[in-house]
């Protein structure tokens, strides 16, 4: 979950801001001095910072309309090597660790183990990499200090200078930098969404071996490994002919069909993901083959995060991201079958 903030000011900044940014990556890792202003640009980046290099452990309650659902979970660093680990405490039992890019989530009851090769998560608390764009797209406030979860936190606000991107409201510790809540305002303001510790440690000596030692032991267990190819739209026969106003293209995806819907008919065809970035909040746009048994049109949200499907000639889109509903409308026709 990630969204940010905007002014005409920032709408003139040219791709030298973008340079500084890595700069103020080396300031982000030392808390600021009191009584020293430190401006939401370098407050963001201290952010992403402490998600990426802290230890920490807590519990994390996520709230969507009123579906609350937490989890317990466990960062470590040591020296390069970043290990975490993810117990669900609602519903099925699920855990998610993760060891540097590799993810394994385990299903208990179904005895089954997903492993993965992803990117660094961009999931609460952390943050992505601030450029340009979200620079561009936000206007970034600093609202003073609160309490939460027991900690001095800043508090941030990044509100959209349009109407195709929700506002984001951030609690970070005021000495680590880690992100302790974060809220998803609608237009009137209004929680949409949140993410936040409801209990949280930071510091601590890390232990990998919390991580590494479950994520070894899979007897018993059926191992699924997605195949997961890096592709670009024009390669598959698409374009996005329309730009949504503030998005660019950041990653294409490529995966058996057979790894989302169990099914012999889709087991030979492949679902295309798009990933569309601002800089601070993403959208997927999913790629499929129509099928008349398992597609209806449909839109529907939860909280902040909405979801579109809809058919377009023999395919079947389904667009999905934490935007207003007429963005994913934008998104799922900007794409265009080429002949």
């Amino acid at each position: 979950m990630t969204s940010v903030g905007h002014t005409s000011h920032w709408m003139r900044l040219t791709l030298a801001v973008a340079a500084t940014l890595q700069a103020l990556v080396a300031v982000a890792q030392s808390a600021p001095a009191s009584g020293t202003f430190v401006d939401p640009v370098t407050w963001l980046a201290r952010v992403r910072q402490a998600a990426l290099t802290r230890n920490y452990q807590g519990t994390l309650v996520f709230n969507a309309s009123g579906v609350v659902s937490s989890s317990r979970v466990a960062h470590y660093c040591e020296g390069k090597q970043r290990y975490e680990r993810i117990d669900v405490l609602d519903g099925e039992t699920r855990q998610v660790f993760r060891h540097n890019e590799v993810t394994q989530t385990l299903w208990p009851k179904a005895r089954v183990a997903v492993i993965e090769h992803r990117d660094l998560p961009g999931e609460f608390p952390s943050l992505p990499a601030i450029d340009a764009r979200g620079l561009e797209a936000y206007e970034l406030r600093l609202l003073g200090t609160e309490r939460m979860a027991g900690h001095e936190a800043q508090v941030l606000l990044l509100k959209p200078r349009d109407g195709h991107r929700f506002a984001q409201r951030l609690w970070a510790d005021q000495s680590s930098g880690l992100l302790l809540r974060a809220d998803i305002l609608g237009s009137k303001g209004e929680v949409l969404e949140s993410a936040a510790f409801s209990d949280v440690v930071i510091g601590g000596k890390a232990q990998p071996e919390a991580v590494l030692a479950p994520m070894r032991k899979l007897e018993g267990y059926r191992v699924v490994r997605p195949s997961v190819v890096r592709t670009q739209l024009e390669t598959e026969g698409w374009s996005q002919v329309r730009a949504v106003p503030g998005f660019q293209l950041v990653s294409c995806l490529k995966r058996p069909l057979s790894a989302v819907h169990e099914s012999k008919a889709s087991s030979d065809a492949n679902v295309l993901q798009a990933v569309f970035s601002d800089g601070m909040t993403h959208v997927s746009v999913f790629v499929e083959p129509f099928d008349a048994q398992r597609h209806k049109p449909v839109a529907t949200s939860l909280g902040a995060t909405h979801t579109l499907m809809s058919r377009v000639g023999a395919w079947w889109i389904t667009a999905m991201g934490d935007v207003p509903m007429a963005t994913l409308q934008l998104f799922a026709a900007s794409l265009d079958r080429r002949p």
